[in-house]
């Protein structure tokens, strides 16, 4: 386990521990401890796995890598809820940026690329992705053959890259050392890159309803849990020139409502879903009236733009 003895954003030593969690998504009933920052309300797992430790975590059965396929009969419709999502992504970049055949979109933590994908198909542009391990991809090659699919970490892009826009959907709390990937990612961007950055909002409704089980958590793989005012700092000191936050993203915050009541039920993550779909479905229909809320207070969800110049 490594010890942080300074907070990761501000760099205070004025610490103190949060919350102990269990692992989720995972068969382990070990407690891990979260601090936060008595400066910047930072909150980060501490003590943290060394990163060869954490990759047990990220199986081939981890659920986000099953992807559709996990909920068997029901796969269809899960699949096209994916791809609803990933052109609401590729919306998000529409609205920020114009893109022609060479410009190039670097999606950071691609884990099951299926959002790179759609970006070809609708932007017509180069697209490149990098996770630090091909879990996502490795046994769907064919589906992915056309995108640049890499193995590493941040630090690993070379210098010439300059993609004209960069995507963090929901990567940023994994990153062991998050300010110097967006220092390293400052480093190899254009005057006119954009970037996203979409993570779980510390300072929402479902944290504050769920607790210990709250799915944002995600113990122990999400190493940091933003609020606005210290993402903001931390994109200030990596100099990124933001322009947008808001307190909602892409992905549907009912997401986080119902993998924190699954996390409460304590269901196995690695087994066939079907028989949760028709529950995970009457739950979506009661939530919805909630989404009229979350402009003006976060459900779970925030998204970050900023500039490079």
């Amino acid at each position: 386990m490594i010890k942080i003895n300074n907070c990761p954003v501000c760099g205070s030593t004025s610490l103190r521990s949060y919350i102990k969690t269990t692992s989720q998504m995972h068969h382990d009933d070990s407690l891990f401890n979260f601090d936060k920052c008595n400066k910047c309300d930072f909150v980060f797992l501490n003590p943290r796995l060394k990163f060869e430790d954490l990759k047990n975590y990220y199986s081939s059965n981890y659920l986000p890598y099953r992807g559709a396929k996990a909920w068997g009969k029901f796969e269809w419709f899960v699949s096209q809820s994916q791809k609803k999502l990933d052109l609401r992504r590729v919306k998000a970049i529409k609205d920020i940026q114009s893109l022609g055949k060479e410009s190039v979109i670097l999606d950071i933590g691609c884990g099951n690329p299926t959002f790179l994908k759609a970006c070809q198909q609708k932007l017509n542009c180069k697209t490149i992705g990098i996770d630090f391990n091909d879990a996502g991809w490795r046994n769907q090659l064919n589906s992915f053959k056309k995108i640049d699919l890499r193995v590493g970490e941040v630090k690993d892009l070379p210098a010439d890259l300059h993609p004209d826009v960069i995507t963090m959907w929901h990567y940023l709390e994994h990153d062991y050392n998050p300010i110097r990937s967006l220092k390293s990612l400052k480093k190899i961007s254009k005057p006119s890159t954009k970037l996203i950055i979409e993570v779980p909002n510390f300072n929402s409704s479902s944290r504050k309803k769920y607790a210990k089980n709250w799915a944002g958590w995600h113990t122990p793989r999400h190493l940091s849990l933003f609020s606005p005012k210290n993402i903001q700092l931390l994109l200030k000191k990596s100099r990124w020139n933001i322009s947008k936050v808001f307190t909602y993203g892409t992905m549907d915050p009912y997401l986080l409502y119902w993998m924190s009541e699954m996390e409460k039920k304590g269901i196995d993550w690695d087994k066939n879903m079907e028989e949760e779909f028709i529950g995970f479905v009457f739950g979506m229909i009661k939530f919805f009236p909630f989404k009229f809320y979350e402009k003006k207070s976060s459900l779970g969800i925030m998204t970050i733009i900023a500039n490079s110049k």
